[in-house]
């Protein structure tokens, strides 16, 4: 229901364009060239990623158990229809891409390097995420406005061109331009933050296709590294700001906020809260910032939580999650079809971090529309933690420059404060976390990193605490679930025939049904072009 009623809301602000706030959410999509100016079109490119982002993060967190995958079916190939992803298609196409090639030659033409740089940089990003979630994607000819067909391009060359986006994106930016964006909502016109983010998306793109060819994947981070302009801090990290407003359609608040605050639409994943409370010797310190319990107990009543009357499976281990994560932790196992049981004002709902709600103080109470931050949250795009990650595990994999652990330490340390530090008027002093708290939880994850015997233990330390880091951006982990199969021991299917996890997703249905240059490709078994791991190396 959730993406129906924003698609439906962004419908009505097209129609009411004049009549919306475009202060801060300006959506204008679909502007044609003649009737657009480079501060408008670029505010319709980045309205669109976030709208954009919204859909594919969604999708991913569900898959790799960020969130709860809601009652669907029994098995991974029939979990998501064609048509679900229709409109995350359109916003991609219609939206940002034909957007960003029509501001392009505009603001070259006024010398607007930065309005330049930034499209190509956002459409550099949806490209590379388009073929991360489909496979093969339409580029070569998908922007010709006489092509109503356009074919699928093989995704290695799509990569390609994104990159070469971004190699023009940096040359942009390192222009004289005549003016600076109006309102560049990620880093008010900031080249230099700009550039960062462009070259920690080469190092992403590297790191995504190590598997093809490793010593080049190494070759482009170290020059990357060598370079030192990379996402270094929180100062620099790439995120969508949102707000407490109502008024505008779409309202300005985190989406998730909206969703289940005043009753929950969404499930939190049983495997992803147990693994905050349980995996450590202590529970980690992000845990009451990243989840908000409606209450402190488990119910006992099999019309609000039918699980509890029934059977482990049997294909699960002992140590396997299963049902619930104890103490309120109210969620879903992957792949639970028991229906919806009236538990909306139960479930453990998103808390202060990053949606911009309420801020776990035992609190045990209905989570409402003026709690926390009042959906004053982020969508979390790129951090410099996660840069730091993705060092750690190129390091340890392919040799590049830095030692895994420093690299670990200072991603997790980061990580730790980005979150704690995130909405400090909206959190309880006496439940915060403290330094004894922050000390013992990353001394905990380098003492696990030193006792490992094998690079294949030492990856699953790094690439676990960044799943961990990940919460509210389900694409990366998702790619890093497919390229390294970590973590190790996520909660299986609650069906013990599942099929094979989705390698990649099927096509949306319009594409399909309008397109005869675009067939189905029959299974989510099939992998995206980077990923050459074995059938059955994730589940």
């Amino acid at each position: 229901m959730k993406k129906i009623r924003n698609i439906c809301s962004l419908i009505l602000c097209l129609f009411l364009v004049n009549a919306c706030d475009l202060e801060l959410q300006q959506d204008p999509n679909n502007l044609s060239p003649e009737s657009a100016n480079a501060d408008f079109l670029l505010n319709s490119i980045e309205w669109g990623l976030n709208e954009y982002f919204f859909e594919i993060t969604d999708y991913t967190m569900e898959v790799t158990r960020l969130v709860a995958m809601e009652p669907r079916s029994g098995t991974y190939e029939t979990a998501y229809q064609p048509q679900d992803f229709d409109d995350m298609w359109e916003q991609a196409y219609v939206g940002i891409l034909s957007d960003a090639n029509n501001l392009i030659p505009l603001a070259e033409e006024k010398s607007l390097f930065i309005h330049s740089g930034i499209a190509r940089t956002i459409q550099a990003y949806t490209l590379v995420t388009l073929v991360d979630f489909f496979g093969d994607v339409p580029l070569s000819t998908a922007l010709n406005s006489e092509d109503f067909t356009p074919k699928v391009d093989d995704g290695a060359s799509v990569y390609a061109a994104a990159e070469a986006l971004l190699d023009q994106a940096i040359a942009d930016f390192g222009k004289e331009s005549l003016g600076t964006p109006a309102n560049d909502l990620f880093y008010g016109g900031d080249a230099g933050k700009w550039i960062n983010l462009a070259n920690s998306l080469k190092m992403k793109l590297a790191l995504t296709t190590r598997l093809l060819n490793p010593a080049e994947s190494k070759t482009k981070i170290d020059e990357i590294i060598n370079s030192s302009k990379v996402i270094s801090d929180a100062a620099g990290d790439w995120e969508f700001p949102f707000s407490t407003n109502t008024t505008t359609v779409p309202d300005s608040r985190h989406p998730y906020f909206s969703d289940n605050y005043g009753g929950a639409a969404d499930y939190m994943a049983n495997y992803f809260m147990d693994l905050l409370l349980r995996d450590k010797n202590n529970p980690d310190p992000r845990t009451r910032y990243y989840f908000y319990r409606q209450t402190l107990d488990i119910s006992s009543d099999v019309n609000e939580l039918p699980c509890i009357v029934e059977s482990k499976p049997g294909h699960y281990g002992s140590d396997m999650i299963f049902c619930n994560a104890g103490d309120g932790y109210w969620g879903r196992d992957n792949g639970d079809q028991d229906g919806i049981p009236p538990d909306n004002q139960l479930r453990t709902v998103f808390g202060l971090y990053p949606v911009g709600g309420k801020f776990d103080a035992d609190d045990g109470t209905l989570a409402s529309f003026s709690d926390g931050l009042q959906g004053a949250g982020i969508h979390p795009l790129m951090q410099s933690s996660w840069v730091k990650f993705m060092m750690a595990e190129a390091a340890l994999t392919l040799g590049t420059a830095g030692d895994p652990a420093t690299l670990l330490q200072e991603a997790v340390e980061e990580s730790l404060d980005k979150v704690i530090n995130f909405g400090p008027g909206a959190v309880n002093a006496d439940f915060a976390a403290t330094t004894d708290d922050i000390s013992a939880y990353v001394t905990e994850v380098l003492d696990r990193y030193t006792a490992a015997v094998t690079d294949d233990e030492r990856l699953n330390v790094i690439v676990t605490e960044f799943y961990i880091s990940l919460f509210g951006n389900g694409v990366e982990a998702y790619n890093a679930y497919r390229r390294t199969g970590k973590p190790e021991g996520m909660q299986l299917h609650l069906s013990n025939q599942p099929g094979s996890f989705i390698r990649s997703f099927a096509y949306p249905n319009n594409s399909i049904n309008r397109n005869a240059n675009i067939s189905s490709k029959g299974t989510v078994a099939v992998p995206v072009f980077w990923d050459t791991n074995p059938p059955g190396f994730v589940q």
